[in-house]
């Protein structure tokens, strides 16, 4: 459990972080006004020369790679909801760091969030405890 709680949190970290990295690189380059294909080159060439959002996309590699370290060693019935961490890490990251307004409504859902993931580790404890006491 070690392992794969140390894997998924490294993993959500880089998420998060690559996520805000490109939030704060895209806020930079401006919105999308047009769809012609001319503006869209010049658009994703602003986008892909931008150090944040080269910094996101490596964070969010980094991400990847660590999933997979982590659907290795957990249940993916696990893994998955526990990935909701990060909503919890972006959320005051983007408080703090991207300045951003967040509604109490968000907040009561990141607080609902953080129940379900506190009810998800106790489930994989307690299915580790169950495995360790039961023979083989």
């Amino acid at each position: 459990m070690v392992k794969a709680t140390l894997a998924l949190l490294l993993a959500v970290t880089a998420a998060g972080l690559g996520n805000l990295s490109l939030a704060k690189g895209m806020q930079a380059i401006g919105p999308l006004e047009s769809w012609t294909l001319a503006y869209l080159f010049d658009y994703f060439i602003q986008a892909f020369s931008n150090p944040w959002v080269i910094a996101g996309i490596f964070l969010e590699v980094a991400y990847f790679l660590l999933w997979l370290v982590v659907l290795a060693v957990s249940d993916v019935s696990w893994a998955v909801p526990m990935n909701a961490v990060e909503y919890i890490f972006v959320a005051l990251l983007a408080v703090f760091w991207l300045g951003e307004r967040v509604s109490s409504a968000r907040w009561i859902g990141i607080v609902l969030i953080s129940l379900g993931v506190f009810l998800m580790m106790q489930s994989w404890s307690e299915r580790k405890t169950d495995e360790l006491d039961s023979p083989r």
